[in-house]
């Protein structure tokens, strides 16, 4: 009989974060899998597997991250760094040199390949890999000026400015029609960031020119706002993707109100899971048609990715790509069951 090998890498910073590795580490004891879990500083002290193949899935670097990237006494504007990019970037890139070394001569898989591990970190990266392999995305304004973003908004469109590196749904800045909201702290004429841990709520800017100019000198991406059909009640939505290897088996839907910024549950939206969305289904065929392309664009066997329709379900646009993508709730889908249970989707 071969034995499954699988390697879990990372380990959360609370209880809540840590609970999909976990999660995973468990269902995949009691399939019988070979299967080990460490965080990535301690791939020097792993066991050794028998047989040839070993199947690693990163999770997020949390104790990385922490200690260099997103570090509490950071005084620069949150999603902004260039540098912590790029310290994400070679941490996955050393970890594919220790972990190749480590198991030399084996055959390593990688699901989330090293090389493309950070790559959602960066938006603009992100759109214009997403692009070349023909994802439709959200569309990027380029600009040289304030003015140059201020001349895009209309009555009924309005123009998001987001941090480059962010996440989490943290630095985003809406600019519409008669109403500016961004969800940067504001300390006087300066924007500023929460807390690692805080909620990142939005605040009224309207008209404060200088707090976006200042935003703007900063590493930022300006999107156009999409607008989502009327399928909920003149609510927008968005719609994500689970995506592993070839199928995406699990979907949801967040609903909120058309003035909310963003569709977050933390923002007040309503998540409705598949096979209780009420999407109609040419959405949800563009929704799972071009998740899957987009998770291959990345180059990933294993991704979220969130769409929205800017009109009706022939203009579905990949808003975001996750590659640490949380898990739903298991009484909505136990995806971490679905993992174990599907290796051959994910394991190619």
């Amino acid at each position: 009989m071969i034995v499954t090998n699988l390697l879990i890498l990372g380990k959360g910073d609370t209880p809540y974060s840590d609970r999909n590795p976990q999660r995973l580490f468990e269902h995949a004891q009691r399939a019988g899998f070979a299967v080990q879990r460490y965080d990535y500083h301690k791939i020097s002290t792993l066991h050794d597997f028998k047989g040839e193949r070993i199947n690693i899935m990163f999770f997020f670097p949390y104790t990385f991250w922490n200690a260099n990237c997103e570090t509490p006494k950071d005084t620069g504007l949150y999603g902004t760094s260039a540098h912590a990019y790029r310290l994400l970037k070679n941490f996955f890139l050393n970890i594919r040199d220790e972990i190749t070394h480590h198991f030399l001569g084996r055959e390593v898989h990688f699901v989330i390949p090293p090389e493309y591990a950070a790559l959602d970190r960066d938006k603009i990266e992100t759109i214009e890999q997403l692009q070349r392999s023909g994802v439709p995305t959200t569309e990027r304004i380029h600009y040289h000026c304030l003015q140059d973003v201020l001349e895009q908004i209309t009555p009924e469109r309005g123009i998001f400015i987001k941090c480059r590196y962010g996440a989490e749904g943290k630095g985003i800045t809406l600019l519409r029609d008669g109403q500016w909201r961004t969800n940067y702290r504001i300390d006087g004429n300066l924007l500023a960031n929460y807390g690692v841990y805080d909620r990142w709520p939005f605040t009224d800017i309207t008209g404060r020119q200088a707090l976006v100019k200042q935003l703007m000198e900063n590493e930022v991406i300006v999107e156009r706002e999409v607008l989502a059909p009327d399928l909920f009640h003149g609510k927008k939505f968005d719609a994500r993707a689970y995506v592993v290897g070839k199928e995406a088996p699990h979907m949801f839907v967040r609903i909120n109100d058309h003035e909310k910024v963003v569709t977050n549950f933390s923002q007040g939206a309503e998540v409705r899971h598949h096979p209780m969305t009420n999407l109609p289904q040419p959405y949800l065929e563009v929704l799972v048609t071009q998740g899957v392309k987009a998770a291959h664009a990345m180059h990933s066997q294993f991704m979220g990715v969130d769409m929205m329709f800017d009109g009706d379900e022939t203009q579905g646009r990949v808003v975001e790509v996750q590659t640490f993508t949380d898990f739903p709730h298991i009484e909505r889908f136990n995806l971490a069951e679905y993992l174990v249970h599907n290796k051959g989707n994910w394991f190619v």
